[in-house]
């Protein structure tokens, strides 16, 4: 696929005469897009992917600096490598270049080889850094989510959990912890096998997302155990825990049919932590396996 070069530029000829030197000798490589104007050039930004731009200084109305400012202020351009084509050599304008948001500049008359060379430097910079950043992403999505059901892992609900506390201690408002656990999993695991049993991990996971808000914090908290809060107070999350167990118990999974879930609910109370809130959800969830399963007990 051709790289995307924008050429801006308010003199038709430097247009002509750079866009015909870019497609003579890289055509097979790039696919140049011409402006007259900075702001022809922010139009075109916004509505076509730009791998690179070549941007001239001087003018009329926006010039090449405030373009730049404009693009980098931008965030789905902002990382779009800037080359300044300018016939000024003094130290002002270089550094403008740079301060401006430019990666690089060159001068006019601009010779074709150097020309070309950064522009290829460039593009070669950027994807690199798209690789860092894309691994960058995947490590940082390993270490918040669950790599089975794709929901916040323990370590993340810990610190989630830490900053809503100490954002409830000045705002006074309610939130419940929940603690579930599916009923009988070993014996599911132990009849049909560890593939049955992480599909069902899968399926319950969905069918729970499904039924609360993007904005509720949910996680797996290990095994067969999972863990939810909600930014309500402690009937309402009994509620809410009861819609679930209810959801889940009449949910057919495959291979298996229905299956069933325990649950503990509390509400934080003031001087709690995150401890203390899981202890108190972990004997609420305790009672409830003792009295029987599928069923919601708080603490």
């Amino acid at each position: 696929m051709k790289r995307k070069i924008l050429c801006i530029d308010d003199i038709e000829t430097n247009l002509f005469t750079i866009k015909s030197v870019i497609e003579n000798a890289a055509d097979d490589k790039y696919e140049v897009l011409t402006a007259s104007s900075a702001a022809d050039g922010l139009s075109i930004l916004l509505k076509q992917k730009i791998d690179i731009i070549l941007l001239d200084v001087m003018m009329p109305d926006i010039n090449g600096y405030e373009a730049a400012k404009m693009i980098k202020g931008n965030k789905r351009t902002k990382y779009i490598p800037i080359i300044f084509v300018t016939a000024n050599k003094d130290d002002e304008t270089i550094e403008s270049c740079y301060s401006s948001g430019g990666s690089d500049y060159v001068n006019k008359p601009f010779n074709h080889i150097e020309l070309l060379a950064r522009i290829a430097f460039h593009l070669s910079l950027r994807d690199k850094e798209l690789v860092i950043q894309e691994r960058e992403s995947e490590l940082m999505h390993e270490a918040n989510y669950d790599s089975l059901t794709q929901i916040y892992n323990r370590n993340i609900f810990h610190r989630l959990i830490k900053e809503k506390i100490e954002r409830v201690e000045e705002s006074r408002k309610p939130f419940v912890l929940i603690m579930l656990d599916i009923d009988h999993f070993k014996k599911i695991n132990d009849t049909y096998g560890h593939l049955v049993g992480d599909n069902i991990l899968k399926s319950m996971t969905q069918l729970i997302k499904s039924h609360i808000r993007e904005s509720d914090v949910f996680a797996r908290w290990g095994g067969e155990e999972f863990v939810l809060s909600f930014n309500v107070p402690i009937l309402k999350g009994v509620e809410i825990a009861q819609n679930l167990r209810k959801h889940i118990d009449e949910y057919v999974y495959e291979s298996v049919g229905n299956i069933t879930c325990s649950f503990g609910v509390t509400e934080f109370r003031l001087n709690d932590d995150i401890d203390s809130m899981l202890k108190r959800a972990d004997e609420a969830l305790y009672e409830a396996k003792n009295g029987g399963r599928n069923r919601v007990c708080q603490a």
